[in-house]
């Protein structure tokens, strides 16, 4: 089967929020014992979101989304279902190893290939949002 797309299709990859609320910490620390609940403001049961980033962390898969606050923000995938899995044009993958917390990480250039960026969102740099920003509306408009 041949897929056969128009200038009005996009590919992307699309979430629905299943809950909002579940584990603070990773798969691997809630292993360990901590199995803190926290209530996720930034998401609403229902709503579908795109999905701009994906990271293995500490064995749990987290998806940068663009959340109600219209900010950049990673969400644990156990709060989502899939509903479209089309990944966007010109993503990129890194691997660091098994040895690291961050084991692998998928998106845009930035995201991937520029160290400060990852850490920039995180900390909600301007500078980083704005990057965010540009490549959110190029993938997706």
């Amino acid at each position: 089967m041949i897929l056969s797309l128009n200038n009005r299709d996009v590919l992307k990859m699309e979430l629905r929020c299943e809950k909002n609320t579940g584990y603070l910490f990773s798969p691997k620390i809630v292993r360990e014992g901590n199995e803190t609940l926290t209530s996720y403001d930034g998401i609403s049961f229902g709503t579908t979101y795109r999905v701009y980033g994906i990271i293995l962390y500490e064995e749990g898969i987290y998806y940068l989304i663009y959340d109600d606050f219209k900010m950049p923000n990673w969400y644990s995938a156990e709060l989502f279902s899939v509903i479209s899995n089309s990944l966007p044009e010109k993503w990129y993958f890194k691997h660091f190893g098994q040895s690291e917390s961050l084991t692998a990480i998928w998106g845009y250039y930035e995201l991937v290939n520029v160290d400060n960026h990852f850490d920039g969102l995180g900390e909600q740099e301007q500078t980083d949002i704005d990057i965010f920003l540009n490549r959110k509306n190029e993938m997706y408009n």
